[in-house]
């Protein structure tokens, strides 16, 4: 190996390991530094192949071989197979065990927790860039081809680290690096063409080449520290983001891939635990939660729903469980009558523990716990679909929910008796004075069945009960309904449902309150009359009240004066309504299953949900800016500043091109300088590698690459040969110099252009060079 292959290989290995560094600095999980292991041998595994004189196929099956015998070194000394299997053969056998598991969760949008997969593929990556690296410095001399992919390593684990460590010195010797890798490689293809081509240059243009290199490596390397800086920035992020939008989603299946990293990504995670406690004042943002695509009627997204109430805490007392598969038909539901199996495809903005549903979850396409109880012998009330790996932004999923159609006349003939399975939704704790019992029954005195009970105490909190997002905190001694009915009277959704539910179970009504969100702006486009988009915000975070009918199932009902009331459909006087099964309206096609539900058709048929009228929940006002300052945060968030970087590097890039066109040949005389130049382009575009040529060769193959320098090429050759050949007396004059001078701006930029284009075919679809 020569000296300065060395050095090469020097800066290689510093290189990699600057990108390993980062990602070791950034803490994402335990043990991550045995993947250097993979990297050096890589680096040496490709090194010696690149000085082998094996063909291209040959070494690559060999770094194959080699690779896969590393990774699986690397795999069975990791704990957690090593503490699990004594002999090579068992570990073997468990690594490719959890393999196997791994890629069907992978197929299946599931999620995992397995260390040892991690630790694989990182070190798979590091050896392929290693061994890349070196295969590509010392066998074909592209030097783009070893610093792009380990620069896209290395600046992806920078941008979406969001940890305190610092990184950017890390992104410093990475630069220095690959900015002295290419002054190395191009002065040495200078010198081969200079030396090919008997140009004279100073033996000490190496060591001036070099020193302005490591200056253009320390001015890039200040700039990737301020880049680093930027990607934190909010306007750098928010450029970087729209750039890699496509991506999001398969970003986010990778987190739930590899849940058990250390996630320092600012990421916020809705989370629905087993119980909610009734608080003071809240803040609700305007920041997009999700969309959702769903027939226009109107929704509720739930994620779960309370039981058991303390007096100042709802809680689910439900722990049957079971898991359930992407779109799982082996669940045995209940069916209700006048239910709508209904279709949602959601985008998420904000993770969530989850699985968010129009109405009642029946099944989702990703892999989740079904929280149920047991209503029959055979059948089960589905609670909550709770994620054990949260979805995070980006993650897209479908999910099928059961909504009410019932209308008012098929409620009000409801029967009273309830089945035994809803005793628990009568539950209410002793602390509840007197005084809200006998509210309750004061406003159902003229209501006969349980829905009229139902909706005149949701018309009655609606009009009697002020919303206020600021309310206090219900003070120790006094239980949360009776503080907002009689104490306060103002109210949130969360004080609103459950005033209503302990009224309800008061009079012996079976009730419960769901949490999730409202459904949030709707969009309806007039091409797709059959779907509409739900925007779904911060501030539509909400809690309503589900009520029990026999017969029908959990219907919701809004008695939050913050939300627009729901509208149903109510039959004209006369119509008789009945309880006898009937098909329910066309539901949405669903993927591989679709709900089997006993329906009702009464006299009119049952129409579903209308969309909300004009009344919204209230959003979030920006504060008020002058038109300067709006424009200059526009102009920050554009990412317009980084773009305006482009020009710069490419005035740069031009002055670097100048300086080592003009290297060396500066006090020639102008015909020796003029064809001098020429013929360093020659040798840049590979003219003359094979055999040497004859000056008028030359320019004619040059003519070839860059038909319109062609004149004046072929001016500059005559000017030289008759200088070189011609007799002393007719050899030179002040009009040839004159005539050198101007014909070679005209071949120059020619000559640019057809450099740019045989350099960019060369790294992207060239031939392989000559060593």
């Amino acid at each position: 190996m020569r000296r300065s292959d060395l050095i090469t290989l020097l800066v290689l290995f510093a290189m990699l390991f600057a990108a390993l560094g980062s990602i070791v600095a950034a803490e994402w999980m335990p043990g991550v530094g045995v993947v250097a292991w993979a990297a050096a041998l890589g680096l040496l595994a490709g090194t010696a192949l690149a000085y082998s004189s094996f063909p291209a196929w040959t070494a690559h099956l060999t770094s194959l071989i080699y690779g896969l015998f590393t990774l699986g070194v690397i795999g069975g000394t990791h704990p957690s197979i090593a503490g699990e299997a004594d002999h090579w053969r068992a570990r073997t056998m468990l690594l490719l065990q959890k393999i196997v598991a791994w890629i069907e969760e992978a197929l299946n949008n599931g999620a995992s927790s397995e260390p040892v997969i991690f630790i694989l593929l990182l070190s798979g990556l590091f050896w392929a860039l290693g061994y890349t690296a070196a295969w590509y410095s010392f066998r074909y001399q592209r030097i783009w081809h070893v610093i792009l992919p380990t620069g896209v390593a290395m600046f992806s684990n920078d941008y979406y680290y969001a940890g305190q460590n610092p990184m950017a010195p890390f992104l410093l010797i990475y630069l220095l690096c690959a900015v002295t890798l290419l002054a190395r490689s191009h002065l040495a293809e200078r010198e081969a063409g200079w030396l090919q081509s008997h140009v004279r240059f100073s033996p000490a243009l190496g060591r001036w080449f070099v020193v302005g290199g490591l200056a253009m490596a320390t001015l890039a390397g200040l700039f990737g520290w301020r880049l680093s800086e930027a990607t934190t920035s909010a306007a750098g992020r928010n450029f970087l983001e729209q750039l890699n939008a496509p991506y999001q989603e398969l970003l986010a299946r990778w987190n739930r891939l590899f849940a058990n990293l250390n996630n320092n990504i600012s990421r916020e995670v809705d989370s629905y635990a087993s119980s909610v406690t009734l608080s003071g004042p809240r803040s609700l943002t305007a920041e997009p939660i999700m969309d959702v695509m769903a027939p226009p009627a109107r929704y509720y997204w739930r994620a779960a729903s309370y039981d058991h109430y303390d007096g100042l805490t709802w809680r689910n007392t439900i722990e049957t469980t079971t898991n359930a598969q992407p779109f799982d038909v082996n669940i045995p539901l209940a069916s209700y009558a006048a239910r709508m199996p209904t279709q949602a495809d959601f985008v998420l903005y904000r993770g969530t523990d989850s699985i968010y549903a129009p109405s009642q979850p029946l099944r989702a396409s990703v892999g989740a716990q079904a929280i149920f109880e047991r209503v029959g012998n055979t059948t089960v009330d589905l609670v909550q679909l709770k994620l054990p790996v949260p979805l995070l932004d980006g993650n897209r999923y479908t999910a099928l929910g059961s909504v009410s159609i019932a209308n008012v006349a098929q409620l009000r003939a409801a029967p009273p008796d309830y089945p035994a399975w809803t005793a628990r939704y009568l539950q209410l704790p002793p602390q509840v004075p007197a005084r809200v019992f006998d509210l309750a029954r004061n406003i159902t005195a003229r209501a006969p069945t349980a829905f009229d009970k139902a909706a005149a105490i949701e018309r009655w909190l609606r009009d009697n009960i002020t919303y206020d997002e600021q309310l206090p905190a219900p003070p120790p001694s006094i239980e949360a309904s009776d503080y907002v009915l009689f104490e306060i009277r103002r109210a949130y959704c969360n004080y609103y449902a459950t005033a209503m539910v302990v009224m309800l179970r008061s009079l012996g009504i079976p009730a419960r309150v769901a949490v999730g969100y409202a459904q949030g702006d709707v969009a309806l486009d007039p091409n797709i009359p059959d779907r509409a988009l739900y925007r779904v915000q911060g501030d539509d975070s909400h809690m309503w009240v589900e009520v029990f009918f026999t017969g029908y199932g959990w219907v919701e009902f809004e008695p939050t004066a913050g939300q627009p009331p729901i509208e149903r459909f109510e039959p004209q006087a006369g119509a008789t309504p009945t309880l006898t099964p009937t098909s329910p309206p066309t539901p949405t096609p669903q993927p591989q299953a679709t709900e089997s539900v006993q329906a009702a058709t009464p006299t009119p048929e049952p129409q579903p949900l209308q969309p909300d009228a004009p009344a919204d929940p209230p959003r979030a006002t920006p504060p008020e800016t002058d038109g300067r300052s709006e424009m200059l945060q526009r102009l920050r968030n554009s990412g317009l500043p980084y773009l305006l970087l482009i020009p710069l590097l490419m005035a740069v890039g031009l002055g670097v091109l100048h300086y080592l066109e003009s290297a060396g040949v500066g006090r020639l005389p102008a015909v020796e300088r003029a064809y001098a130049l020429i013929t360093r382009y020659a040798g840049w575009l590979g003219v003359g590698r094979q055999r040497q040529f004859t000056p008028y060769e030359q320019a004619e193959a040059l003519a070839q690459y860059a038909p319109q320098a062609a004149s004046a090429v072929q001016q500059i050759t005559d000017l030289y040969v008759r200088k070189r050949f011609a007799p002393p007396r007719e050899a030179h004059s002040r009009d040839d110099a004159v005539a050198a001078l101007s014909a070679w701006p005209k071949a120059r930029s020619a000559l640019r252009r057809a450099l740019l284009r045989v350099r960019l075919r060369r790294q992207w679809r060239g031939r392989r060079s000559v060593r």
